[in-house]
């Protein structure tokens, strides 16, 4: 598959069948992420592999509290209906966690600091482009209290969760989406 093709035909799933991911795509899409560059080269990021149905039941329901308060905060409807049965579904989930001192020399500007988090993006945007390309269907989550994940995953202190990346194979084929048009986004300084 050639990368515009997987850049423009990705989606993102939020239902997946039973069936496992495959070892050796696994492995590959954990590589994507590998290969993905960041500020300095540092490669500030770890990638956890959940597959066990008890956490990931854990995993869902601490997520399931974070939607509540999130709710309670923001009173948007949608977020009381959002199903997260994708958590437990999907049979892999890749936690991608981060070391903030891997941030490069931004963190000697003010506000800043955040080197380490943007490198992980490219690493999870690698493994979601590798797993399309593979046949499997994913999705970047992130609706998750980060304390309450580092607890249950047992995340050393010194790390950060990025986001998780959900992965299995697609239950249902996922719909087209819109882009706005590229001129509402670019500016081009001469």
């Amino acid at each position: 598959m050639d990368i515009f093709t997987a850049i423009k035909e990705r989606r993102s799933y939020r239902s997946f069948l039973s069936q496992p991911v495959e070892e050796e795509k696994l492995q590959a899409i954990l590589e994507a992420g590998q290969w993905a560059p960041s500020v300095m080269n540092l490669q500030p990021w770890k990638f956890m592999v959940v597959k066990n149905a008890e956490l990931k039941e854990k995993l869902q329901a601490s997520c399931q509290e974070t939607l509540g308060k999130i709710f309670e905060r923001s009173g948007w409807k949608w977020v009381s209906k959002f199903n997260i049965d994708f958590i437990t579904q999907a049979p892999v989930i890749i936690v991608v966690t981060a070391d903030p001192k891997k941030t490069g020399a931004d963190q000697f500007l003010p506000g800043r600091g955040t080197g380490y988090a943007f490198s992980s993006c490219a690493a999870i945007q690698n493994m979601h482009l590798a797993a399309h390309a593979l046949g499997l269907g994913s999705l970047w989550f992130s609706l998750y209290e980060t304390e309450m994940i580092k607890q249950l995953l047992g995340v050393p202190e010194e790390l950060d969760v990025v986001s998780m990346v959900i992965l299995g194979y697609p239950a249902q084929t996922a719909a087209p989406v819109n882009r706005k048009p590229l001129e509402e986004m670019v500016t081009v300084i001469d």
